[in-house]
């Protein structure tokens, strides 16, 4: 019997994990203020003059009413380089998967995240990481008898929320130029033979470079 009311709490656990919803206290935002969907992915290709590629993302508050948050940052795939998440009032470096700085954030609040892979020079690659808002208490308590409480970020998550990944592509210069200088030798016809400098929206029928014609659809 005690086995059998082990083996249904456990499957009740399980059940209530796959069913967990993401918490809604904070959302990502792109860089014109437009959410951004939890589980989607974004691609980081340019590399700024310091040799950095920053994730264009900001958090906000959508709560209405004051949260503590953080960022658990899963980077375990980096094949090389240095990775720094400032964000939320602090710059930290990290070595391998872990939170950024927490923050208690005011209603509307919205947060730069200055997230960035610094990939080794010439080092060409592509790879995941994976950006997590997490949620936390806040603790209330005085630094002195008599003195007003202070309110902190806790340590407790007690909420999980959206998910978004970075592709992040560190290519060779050189072989972004051959491709692009490819793209611009190609000639583009719609399906009547009526030729366009650039794609059209439905069928093109596309001339590479190197002769070969293959068809494009533009929605």
């Amino acid at each position: 019997m005690n086995k059998l009311f082990t083996l249904l709490a456990v499957s009740l656990a399980f059940a209530a994990i796959g069913h967990a919803q993401t918490d809604g206290t904070f959302i990502f935002t792109d860089e014109q203020g437009n959410p951004v969907a939890d589980g989607a992915e974004i691609t980081v290709s340019a590399i700024n003059d310091e040799g950095q590629m920053v994730v264009p993302l900001f958090v906000k508050n959508v709560s209405g009413q004051k949260a503590a948050v953080s960022l658990y940052e899963t980077i375990d795939g980096k094949p090389n380089g240095a990775w720094q998440t400032c964000v939320f009032g602090n710059c930290m470096w990290l070595e391998e998967n872990g939170y950024s700085a927490k923050e208690i954030q005011n209603i509307d609040a919205e947060a730069d995240i200055q997230t960035e892979w610094i990939p080794e020079e010439g080092k060409y690659a592509s790879w995941k990481a994976k950006l997590q808002i997490h949620v936390f208490n806040i603790m209330s308590q005085s630094p002195f008898p008599g003195m007003p409480p202070i309110e902190t970020a806790g340590t407790v998550v007690i909420g999980y929320g959206p998910t978004v990944t970075v592709n992040f592509v560190y290519a060779d210069p050189a072989s972004i130029s051959a491709a692009t200088a490819s793209a611009q030798d190609s000639q583009y016809f719609s399906i009547s033979g009526r030729r366009s400098a650039t794609p059209v929206k439905g069928l093109n029928i596309v001339k590479d470079a190197n002769g070969r014609y293959h068809k494009k659809l533009i929605r």
